[in-house]
C-alpha cells in the first residue's frame, strides 16, 4: 500500500496529467436518454452551456442557414438530440428553441432551482455540485469579496463550513485541494448554487462483484468496464495526444476522488517546471477521478469540452460528467460517503488495460 505523504506526493505530481478542454455522451449498447436522471433528486431542467463561441443553425448542418451564436459562458435551453454527420469522431447536435448546435463546445448542464441553506453541514460536512450553470467563487462569505474562480455547473467540491452574509444571505466554504496549503485552501460559493449530493447518488454499484475489469482501446477511443466477460458500460474518451499521450500497459485503481482541483499553474515552494503560457490550464472541482498508476494518470469528467472519440489530454482519459461518476461508483475499492479520497493498491483496485 501506498502511504499517504507518497499519496499526496504523487497526487501533486498528478495535476500535470490532467486534461485539455472537449466531450461526447455515453455510447452504450441500446440507445439511452439524455441524461437520465438519477433516482431521489429535484427537478432540473437541461441547459447547454456555450464553452466557446457556438454557431446556431436553422437545421443539424453547418452548410444549413446560421441563426445566430452564443458566446463563452452563455447558457440555452436543450430541447432534443439528434445524429447527423459533423466530424469523423461526433455527430450529435443539441436542439434548441432557435435550431442546432453542434455538441462539441456545449457542456450540457442540470440546472436545478435555488438550493435551501444547510446552516448546520456536521462535523465533516458534504459532497455538493454545482446546481446552476455557474457560480462565482470568493475569498469570503460575501457578494462583494474578490473573485477567486468561476465553478461551472457539474463541478464538485466539499463542503466545510457555512455562514450567512449581512444581508442574511446563506454562504458554503467548500475545500480546494490546489495549492496545497491550508491557509488559503477554500472559497466560498452562495448555497443557493449548490445542491447537496445524496448518499444514493454515490454509493457503489455492483460492490459485490470481483471479476471486474477496464479496457480502454485507444485507436477507438472507447473505454469498456467488464464483468468477467460482459460488457456493462461503455463510452467514448479524449486520452492524451502527441507526447503527452496515455500511458498503455496494465494497471490497476490506485486511488478515487469524488473532486480534484488539476493544475499546472506554479505556486510557491513547488519545484517550478517550464510551462507554455498556450499550455497553462487550472481546473477547479474537476469531478469523479479514479487514477491507476503513480504519475497520476486519471479517468475523470471534463466540463472544458464535450468533443470525445478523439485525442485531446494532457495525458489523462476525458469522459463526460455522468459517465466518470459511474465508472467512480462501480469501480474498487469500495470507500464511504465521507472520504476525500480512497485509496488502494494492486491486490484490490479494479485492472485497467489501456492499449
Amino acid at each position: 500500500m501506498i502511504t499517504r505523504r507518497q499519496m499526496l506526493k504523487w497526487m501533486a505530481a498528478g495535476a500535470a496529467a490532467a486534461v485539455l478542454p472537449g466531450v461526447r455522451p455515453v455510447r452504450a449498447a441500446e440507445p439511452q436518454p439524455l441524461l437520465p436522471e438519477p433516482p431521489g433528486v429535484d427537478t432540473w431542467e437541461l441547459y447547454g452551456r456555450a464553452i466557446h463561441t457556438v454557431a446556431v443553425y436553422k437545421e443539424a448542418s453547418t452548410s444549413s442557414e446560421r441563426q445566430g451564436a452564443y458566446y463563452r459562458d452563455e447558457s440555452f435551453p436543450i430541447v432534443g438530440e439528434v445524429r447527423a454527420p459533423f466530424s469523423a469522431h461526433n455527430d450529435l447536435w443539441y436542439q434548441i428553441p432557435e435550431g442546432y448546435v453542434q455538441s462539441a463546445w456545449v457542456l450540457p448542464v442540470r440546472v436545478y432551482p435555488d438550493q435551501p441553506f444547510i446552516a448546520d453541514v456536521g462535523p465533516w460536512g458534504f459532497w455538493g455540485e454545482v446546481a446552476h450553470i455557474s457560480t462565482r467563487a470568493r475569498t469570503a462569505p460575501g457578494p462583494n469579496a474578490p473573485v477567486r474562480y468561476t465553478f461551472y455547473g457539474g463541478t464538485v467540491y466539499r463542503v466545510l463550513d457555512a455562514a450567512l452574509d449581512e444581508a442574511g444571505n446563506g454562504w458554503y466554504k467548500v475545500f480546494d485541494d490546489y495549492p496545497p496549503r491550508q491557509s488559503t485552501n477554500h472559497q466560498w460559493v452562495p448555497a443557493v448554487d449548490v445542491r447537496r449530493i445524496p448518499r444514493v447518488e454515490m454509493s457503489p454499484i455492483h460492490p459485490f462483484i470481483g471479476n471486474k475489469r477496464i479496457e480502454v482501446d485507444l485507436a477507438a477511443q472507447l473505454l469498456s468496464c467488464f464483468e468477467g466477460d460482459d460488457v456493462v458500460f461503455t463510452t467514448l474518451v479524449a486520452s492524451g495526444i502527441g507526447g503527452l499521450s496515455t500511458p498503455r500497459g496494465e494497471h490497476h485503481v490506485l486511488l478515487k476522488q469524488a473532486s480534484r482541483h488539476m493544475s499546472n499553474v506554479p505556486y510557491e515552494g513547488m519545484s517550478q517546471v517550464e510551462v507554455s503560457s498556450g499550455d497553462i490550464f487550472d481546473l477547479p472541482g474537476v469531478p469523479w477521478n479514479v487514477f491507476f498508476d503513480l504519475l497520476g494518470t486519471a479517468i475523470h469528467g471534463a466540463y472544458w469540452h464535450n468533443d470525445f472519440g478523439i485525442p485531446r489530454s494532457h495525458g489523462c482519459l476525458n469522459v463526460s460528467i455522468d459517465a466518470a461518476r459511474w465508472i467512480y461508483r462501480w469501480v474498487h475499492p469500495v470507500g464511504g460517503y465521507e472520504d476525500d479520497f480512497i485509496q488502494s493498491d494492486r491486490r484490490v483496485g479494479t485492472p485497467v488495460v489501456v492499449f
